[in-house]
């Protein structure tokens, strides 16, 4: 196994209320040489602003108006607003250290006309966060194709950097470099963060010759419940949410990979470790048969859907191969021949 540090806690997380229109456009006006208008819609008599002036203090304003309806959400990433300059920080919260930042943010916000103190506000998402951080760059891009490869999740679907979305300097570079599945209420992202601190100038030092993979569990009000109960206030989700982050990124890599933990391989090693199985030809002849649609599909729901067809078989004998090739120590998701990369242990392997 290849060495590693892996630290956990919150990287952002939101809070939000509804409006009065006289607060509404009283917060408008206090904003308006900030405001950048990010979605209208004339007809739906819609329209969302955002302000990010403050980014660079760990502070992200979303101002929209549905029809009669007015909202205010606050995005913050708490290691920034307490003048944690490390970019790959994550957030432990501390009574201490909570009040600290609500000070602060209150403090930044208070011209504005915001109706209350961000404590006041509803948290409505939190991203549960894992670092893992190597010492080497051929197992971040391992991992990054292994979960772009992975199970699509029921009532889940994938999600790209786009060009006309503002989110990423580069869309193709950064898909390249990360894979996110989202559903309504929560979405799991994976990316190499050294790569995107280079794309946007932000590489520090100490991260030089190393490469960290985050992995983020982004999770909307609903599935924060879910996983982290109900809590009395902000400060117990936060404070759940860094205790459990672990625990809930490794939920959702157990469903990504079900049945698929076996070590990663090079395509050609992976063949000749089927052929010496004792088991039948035919079970035999799908396993191959698999690893090559693995190879040339988009996911492991595409490559089992081809191996089901072709050999007329159901979803049930399907994941019996899966399992046979897991009980060998192969996963499915191999290595390509050209990569010349060392054997790596799947990624639950890092997982208490």
């Amino acid at each position: 196994m290849n060495k590693f540090e892996i630290s956990t806690g919150v990287h952002t997380y939101s809070v939000g209320m509804p409006l009065t229109a006289k607060q509404y456009y009283q917060i408008q006006k206090s904003l308006s040489d900030h405001l950048r208008l990010t979605n209208s819609n004339f007809w739906a008599k819609k329209e969302q602003y955002t302000v990010d002036f403050l980014k660079e203090s760990g502070i992200v304003l979303y101002l929209s108006k549905i029809k009669r309806i007015y909202r205010i959400k606050v995005r913050l990433e708490p290691c920034r607003v307490l003048g944690n300059s490390d970019p790959a920080a994550l957030y432990q919260p501390s009574k201490k250290s909570y009040r600290e930042m609500i000070q602060q943010v209150d403090k930044l916000l208070q011209p504005y006309h915001i109706p209350c103190s961000i404590d006041e506000m509803k948290i409505s998402r939190i991203d549960l966060t894992c670092n893992l951080l190597f010492s080497q760059s051929d197992p971040v891009q391992i991992y990054i194709r292994s979960l772009q490869k992975a199970f699509v999740l029921p009532h889940y679907k994938r999600d790209y950097f786009r060009p006309d979305d503002g989110k990423a300097k580069n869309p193709q570079e950064a898909n390249r470099h990360s894979c996110k599945q989202k559903c309504r209420s929560a979405s799991f992202f994976s990316y190499d963060k050294t790569a995107q601190l280079q794309m946007i100038g932000r590489l520090t030092n100490e991260l030089i010759g190393k490469r960290v993979l985050r992995l983020e569990a982004e999770l909307k009000r609903e599935a924060m419940k879910k996983h982290l109960g109900k809590q009395p206030d902000n400060y117990h989700y936060l404070k759940a949410g860094a205790a459990q982050a672990q625990k809930v990124i490794k939920w959702y890599l157990k469903r990504l990979f079900k049945h698929a933990d076996g070590t990663h391989m090079c395509y050609c090693e992976a063949v000749e470790l089927v052929q010496q199985q004792t088991w039948k030809p035919k079970t035999r002849a799908r396993a191959l048969y698999l690893l090559r649609k693995v190879s040339d599909s988009q996911s492991l729901d595409a490559a089992l859907q081809k191996t089901m067809a072709h050999f007329g078989i159901k979803r049930d004998a399907a994941d019996r191969l899966l399992c046979k090739l897991r009980k060998a120590g192969i996963n499915p998701i191999t290595l390509p021949n050209s990569s010349h990369a060392q054997p790596i242990e799947s990624m639950l392997k890092y997982f208490k």
